[in-house]
Order: structure tokens, then sequence, then C-alpha cells
């Protein structure tokens, strides 16, 4: 009787220890399971990681190699600009040397502007130049007595105590814009000369003046402000013709003392 008890209770045991096995397998099996999934987790991250610093590193290196390019524009923009200033002074400078030979060079005095102009040019196109030297030496005239002119309409309004300054300036600068072009338009050589022999690239020069009165500047402008009876009233015809002469002036006293100084 002991004896098939103890057989019972020994089976009873078995049949307790095997899910217990059995369960034991399962979970290292699962742990197994986990930790190839971490490894392959870490091992994609790390995957991820490189190839964001490969990418980082091609785009840095991009980025390095654009501020490089970018550097050695700048740089040689910079270089050029520093030639064409240089190429500049030295062109102003044989300007300055040439003046008191250049024919044809004449300056501002009491009683006119002028302007000199030089044009070269090959021997087939003698019969164009003219007219294309008077059109730039026109250009240039013009632009001396519309700079001329502001100064006369600032020192004017200096001089002038105005409600309706604004009104009259626009007006007398309207005016004097039309006075100067139609005197432009009209004024023709005074003076024209050439080389006669072409130099060592085969051109020749062409050398004009021409010049505007300055008394038709004024006297002109004051006419076509005159026939505004509206501005007739709020024109000052005297102080515009003292402002006038007077800017007309020291720009001549400065060109003759930049003329002086060159020559030094």
């Amino acid at each position: 009787m002991k004896k098939i008890t103890f057989l019972a209770i020994a089976l009873s045991l078995a049949m307790m220890t095997l899910p217990v096995s059995a369960q034991t397998r399962k979970d290292k099996k699962a742990a197994k399971k986990a930790q190839w999934e971490m490894e392959q987790q870490q091992q994609r991250e790390e995957a991820e990681l490189r190839h964001k610093m490969k990418m980082d590193s091609i785009q840095n290196a991009q980025k390095e190699k654009e501020a490089a390019k970018e550097a050695e524009a700048a740089a040689k923009a910079k270089a050029e600009a520093e030639q064409a200033k240089k190429d500049a002074e030295a062109e102003q400078i044989s300007r300055m040397n040439m003046v008191a030979e250049m024919p044809c060079q004449s300056y501002d005095d009491a009683d006119w502007f002028y302007a000199t102009g030089v044009k070269r040019f090959k021997q087939n196109q003698i019969n164009l130049v003219p007219t294309a030297l008077l059109r730039s030496t026109r250009q240039q005239l013009l632009q001396k007595l519309q700079g001329t002119y502001k100064q006369v309409i600032d020192d004017y309004f200096d001089q002038m105590d105005t409600e309706d300054g604004e009104y009259a300036r626009q007006h007398i600068e309207s005016a004097g814009r039309q006075v100067i072009n139609q005197l432009i338009n009209e004024t023709y050589e005074i003076c024209r000369k050439q080389t006669q022999l072409p130099d060592a690239e085969g051109f020749y020069n062409m050398y004009m003046a021409i010049k505007v009165s300055k008394k038709d500047v004024v006297e002109k402008t004051i006419n076509k402000l005159s026939e505004e009876k509206e501005m007739k009233v709020r024109f000052n015809e005297k102080q515009f013709r003292d402002s006038a002469f007077k800017v007309f002036e020291e720009e001549t006293k400065k060109q003759y003392d930049d003329y002086k100084q060159n020559q030094q």
C-alpha cells in the first residue's frame, strides 16, 4: 500500500514539473526573440545615424564648396572693380595731361557755356562721325546745364520765402528744362578738327566744341514763366537773375581753379 502511494506521488510530481519546463523554454524563446529584435532595431538606428552623418557631411562639403566659389567670385569682382578704378584714374590723368593740347578745348566764361567732345573713328566711318560727335557733345553740355540750373533753383528758393514754394519750384524747373532742351537742340559746332594721321591702331580723332548763351538760358526762362499770369505774380525776376548769374560766376571760377590745379 505504501509503495503504491509513493508511485502516485512521484507521478503527480512529474506531471507538475512538465508544464514548468515547457513554460521556461517558451520564455527563453521569447526573450531571445526580443533580444534579436532589439539588436535589429539598434542596427537600423545605427545605420540611419551613419546615413544622416554621411548626408550631413556631403551637405557641409557642398556648402563649403559653394561658399568658396562665392568668396572667389567676390574677390574676383573686387579685383576687377579695383582695376577698373585704376584704369579710370589713369584715363582721367591722361585726359588732364592733354587738356592744354586738346583741339577745340573751351572753358565757360561770363557769357557762354561750352562743351568739347572727342571721338575715335576709322577712316571708313568719317561720314558718320560729325553727327554722332555733335549728339554726344550736346548731351555733355545738356548735363552741365541741368546741373547748373538746379543750383540756380536751389539758390533762388534759399532767398525767397513763399508759401507756395513747391508749386513755384515745379514750374520754374519745368520752364528751365524746356528752355535748356531747346537751346541744346539749336546749338551747332563752333569748332571741329581731326587728326591727319591715324594712331598705331588705325584710329583718327575728331574734336568738336559747342556753346550756349548764359543770357539766353536766363531770359528765355523768364519769358516762358511770364506767359503764365499766375506764375508771373509768384515769380521774382530780379532775384532769379541774381541767383542765376551768381551761380554761373561761381561755376566758371571753379572750372578755372580746377584747370589751374590740373596744370600743376
